[in-house]
């Protein structure tokens, strides 16, 4: 008798611990991930639907953070290398402005130069990912106000495993490029951005690394030999002597070079993002202890 006395006093207090967790501590960890998320909100441009018109527009969070402004860069080599050279201008996920100067490859002694003007930008869509999902996450999160009335351990399970797929998301948009084949690179209508056009043997290929911001430049020469059978090669690991085909016309990759720039809010974002991730963790993990006694705290 005893025995269950002190058991059914254990359940008591566990049963009320819970209950605590998930009117108390739930909603004070979900405040603290809002104001993460706003923190990281204010780094981009965030789509929203009007609710008159239903027409989607771009704002800064936050009261129009002035966090999201141009922002000017000097692309330099790891190497040393002058064969690249360029200045450009970011503004939320567009290089919307780049003066870029290259050494072609077959001609060393030829300089050739080329922009890129606000009216036709480069689309960084990486950042433009990041960005929808973590507007994904903000919505999750908005779904379950101060007010919401959780009323299982497994309903707060649930939102924090949506909510982290959708971090991790965009987590993973900075820190993980996309791989396209040379003749992906090589047909990108992002291409089009150059004014004057690239040289037909060049091709430019810029994308985000945790807090870099990288661009890429391949030289080409007519290939010989065999036709391919498989002819895809990523695009972000080394390329020199790579062969690809555009049509009936076969390329050798003759000279890779690479430039990059820092991009501070690029860092604070994925931090932001990791910080978010293992708070959400906790709470999940701390939940789910309850979770295993089922209905007996209902």
């Amino acid at each position: 008798m005893a025995d269950i006395d002190e058991e059914d006093e254990e359940l008591a207090i566990l049963k009320e611990e819970f209950q605590w967790l998930l009117k108390e501590e739930v909603h004070s960890v979900l405040r603290h991930l809002r104001h993460i998320l706003q923190e990281c909100s204010k780094r981009f441009l965030l789509r929203t639907t009007d609710n008159e018109s239903g027409d989607a527009t771009w704002i800064h969070q936050e009261g129009r953070s002035p966090l999201v402004k141009p922002e000017k860069y000097l692309l330099s080599s790891t190497n040393g290398s002058d064969n690249i050279r360029g200045v450009i201008t970011v503004f939320g996920d567009n290089i919307c402005q780049a003066d870029i100067t290259i050494r072609l490859h077959r001609h060393a002694t030829h300089v050739y130069r080329t922009f890129i003007k606000e009216d036709i930008p480069w689309k960084l869509q990486q950042i433009q990912d990041a960005g929808n999902h973590l507007q994904s996450a903000m919505d999750c999160i908005a779904s379950k106000g101060d007010h919401y009335d959780f009323q299982t351990a497994q309903e707060v399970v649930k939102l924090m495993e949506e909510f982290m797929i959708c971090l991790q998301r965009a987590r993973s948009s900075l820190l993980s490029p996309t791989k396209y084949s040379l003749d992906q690179l090589y047909k990108n209508k992002s291409m089009r951005a150059f004014n004057p056009p690239l040289p037909v043997d060049s091709i430019i290929n810029f994308y985000v690394h945790h807090s870099k911001l990288i661009m890429s430049t391949y030289y080409l020469t007519p290939a010989q030999g065999i036709r391919l059978q498989k002819p895809s090669v990523s695009s972000i690991d080394s390329k020199l002597g790579s062969v690809f085909e555009v049509g009936q016309y076969r390329y050798e990759v003759a000279a890779q070079y690479q430039v990059e720039c820092e991009v501070p809010w690029l860092s604070d974002v994925v931090t932001l993002f990791t910080v978010a991730l293992q708070t959400s963790q906790q709470l999940k993990d701390k939940i789910s202890v309850f979770d295993g006694y089922g209905t007996e705290l209902d």
